[in-house]
């Protein structure tokens, strides 16, 4: 290497590592921004259950319905499923005038398996909740039917225009009772 080349090398250094500190400093202001957005996110993502249960509560003493108890039930498998909260609340009201009229000891108050004869026993709500949800992801949502007006033909078929109503009005007033300003979303 000639004495030019080593001068230039050296002379450069200052400005690497200038650089090289600079790099370092950025990454590091980003991450800790990153964690704070991560932070900011973790509450927004807790409010938003807190006011959906919190909508369930009223809307369900509004019906004066034993689900109201379940409503955090409700919120937390539609999350595991990737469905609109609402939806599952709203199919008992229609099913079961909101789990009041039900078949004794059946805890289903979705109408799930229910046809002639026939139904589907659960041991309690937060089972047939989950066992439900699971259904409808599977059943429903995988093939596109991810509206009351897509589900209702097949859920319901003698009477799905009525089925279909009543289901959108029960997820309308629900959402009447939704604190406004909690905007995440978990409906795929």
């Amino acid at each position: 290497m000639t004495k030019k080349g080593l001068i230039l090398q050296v002379n450069i250094l200052p400005f690497i590592l200038v650089y090289l500190a600079t790099a370092t400093s950025n990454v590091a202001a980003k991450s800790k921004q990153n964690e704070v957005s991560i932070e900011v996110l973790d509450r927004q993502i807790e409010r938003s259950r807190k006011d959906r249960i919190e909508a369930l509560e009223k809307f369900f003493d509004e019906f004066k319905s034993p689900l109201k108890a379940n409503a955090e039930t409700f919120v937390d498998v539609a999350d595991k499923y990737s469905l609109d909260y609402k939806l599952l609340p709203a199919i008992s009201c229609m099913e079961s005038s909101c789990g009041k009229k039900l078949i004794e000891g059946s805890y289903n108050p979705f109408g799930w398996g229910i046809y002639g004869n026939n139904a589907i026993y659960f041991k309690s709500y937060d089972e047939a909740i989950e066992t439900v949800a699971k259904g409808i992801k599977e059943n429903y949502l995988e093939k596109g039917l991810d509206t009351p007006e897509k589900i209702a033909p097949i859920y319901t078929p003698p009477n799905y225009i009525n089925w279909r109503n009543g289901v959108t009005f029960f997820i309308n007033k629900i959402d009447s009772f939704r604190q406004a300003g909690s905007e995440v979303q978990f409906a795929s």
